[in-house]
């Protein structure tokens, strides 16, 4: 698997993988190399080892009993990650809310969903993908903000009616304990969200986390 990026993001994302394999299984990196391309900028190249399984996310030929497991095993993911402490200089969560700003921080991963973690044949957490949007900050951030990616996404909102989505998401949800989740994390999770999609969709796709925000937690979107 090879990355090619930006120079310090790239050096940011082999600090995170590095503190993360302590709790999780992440990509080995083989090799990283910086240089200059043809138009002058800066840029890096990141060599990580292929990981066994497939991305959890893969529910084609699986039962809605083993989708309940993979989700079951992805959620305990968030338990392991909040023993991680960050690596130093790594940036903090923005927006944190006060009730939280106190909780000592750990590594989040802000971007845990079925897509980018891999399960293997005997149905464990074989690796975790994609550590771009790491920060640093209180857990439960990261908790709810993939119970957002997994509830009020505009790309699962089709699915959620389908068995073995909703399988999945039952045992993520049980093992995360995204029921107990504070109403100014799931805030938070749902500003971030339409921050993060501002670009990507029109603003009539997002408004059903507005309406979420106002109506079950009285927040202005």
């Amino acid at each position: 698997m090879l990355r090619i990026g930006n120079p310090g993001d790239l050096r940011r994302e082999v600090l995170v993988m590095r503190a993360a394999s302590r709790a999780v299984p992440v990509p080995e990196i083989l090799a990283t190399a910086e240089f200059i391309d043809d138009k002058q900028h800066p840029r890096a190249v990141l060599l990580m080892a292929r990981l066994p399984g497939r991305p959890a996310a893969d529910l084609a030929d699986v039962s809605p009993a083993r989708a309940r497991w993979w989700g079951e095993v992805c959620g305990h993911l968030h338990a392991a990650l909040a023993t991680v402490s960050p690596p130093p200089g790594l940036r903090a969560a923005s927006a944190v809310p006060t009730s939280e700003a106190s909780a000592t921080p750990c590594l989040l991963h802000l971007d845990l969903h079925p897509l980018n973690v891999l399960v293997n044949e005997a149905g464990d957490v074989s690796g975790v993908l994609d550590w771009a949007n790491a920060a640093a900050g209180p857990a439960v951030l990261d908790r709810a903000r993939t119970w957002s990616i997994l509830t009020l996404d505009p790309e699962v909102l089709p699915l959620r009616t389908e068995p073995r989505y909703k399988a999945l998401l039952q045992g993520w949800t049980r093992t995360a304990g995204f029921e107990q989740l504070p109403p100014a994390a799931r805030a938070w999770a749902c500003q971030f969200m339409l921050d993060d999609h501002a670009m990507r969709y029109p603003a009539s796709r997002l408004d059903h986390i507005r309406r979420y925000l106002t109506e079950n937690l009285g927040v202005g979107a």
